[in-house]
């Protein structure tokens, strides 16, 4: 009887491959989809830590907020918190400027809030100086992107919402630069990724400002808005 000599042969080789091709193509298929969520958790992590840091940046700023006036380049007194909503341009005096190599500064900062509509993001824009001079240059810090439909509001003393600051009569017995501050300020913009969101700020708590009433009234109706990252009850002025 002859004996069968050593080894596989052709087709047993062609089988065995092909179960090895079918095995690595499911594996791969399985390996690219983890890899695949992996990103997409790594991308909404991310973009979940922009809103948190976009938050508490705003929130420091407002909380610091001093009615110390300004001149701007052009020589004109400025109040301590002005909006220009054509352009949705806010700027305003806060204070608590770290100054860990005691320059020779005040501790007093102009910081403002810019949106750019073209390229859809919210910007974080600083001077050097309170009382500018003609070239004084600002420097901005990108805090947000992928977002429009960006609406500043301020609350009076007496609760009531303001789309523009200063209220044109809550100055008509007094000049613009001493202007009373608003007691809260209120952001709503819409992300791409995330729909509506609002974010409401106490004004001027930390160094200086009007601290705010003991009961904010709420604004108006508006289509429910999703909480941004950290704000357990986005009506209240803090936020928590």
């Amino acid at each position: 009887m002859n004996r069968r000599p050593d080894g596989f042969t052709l087709l047993e080789l062609i089988v065995v491959i092909g179960i090895f091709a079918v095995m690595a193509a499911m594996a791969y298929g399985g390996l690219r989809s983890v890899l695949n969520a992996r990103g997409r958790i790594e991308a909404s992590l991310a973009r979940t830590a922009a809103f948190q840091k976009a938050y508490w940046v705003m929130r420091d700023d407002f909380i610091n907020a001093d009615a110390r006036p300004i001149t701007d380049g052009d020589g004109q007194r400025k109040p301590a918190l002005l909006y220009v909503p054509l352009d949705r341009r806010l700027g305003f005096t806060r204070g608590g400027w770290g100054n860990p190599t005691d320059l020779p500064r005040s501790t007093l900062q102009r910081v403002g809030y810019v949106f750019d509509y073209d390229k859809q993001q919210l910007l974080r824009r600083t001077w050097p100086v309170l009382d500018r001079a003609p070239q004084t240059q600002p420097v901005d810090t990108l805090l947000l992107d992928r977002i429009s439909q960006v609406h500043w509001r301020f609350l009076d003393a007496n609760g009531q919402w303001h789309d523009v600051w200063p209220d044109t009569g809550a100055v008509q017995t007094r000049s613009a630069g001493d202007a009373p501050p608003p007691q809260a300020v209120e952001l709503q913009f819409t992300a791409r990724d995330w729909g509506q969101i609002r974010w409401m700020f106490s004004y001027g708590i930390g160094t200086g400002g009007v601290s705010p009433p003991a009961s904010v009234p709420p604004p108006p109706a508006s289509p429910p808005l999703q909480p941004a990252p950290g704000l357990s009850n986005p009506q209240q002025p803090n936020g928590g």
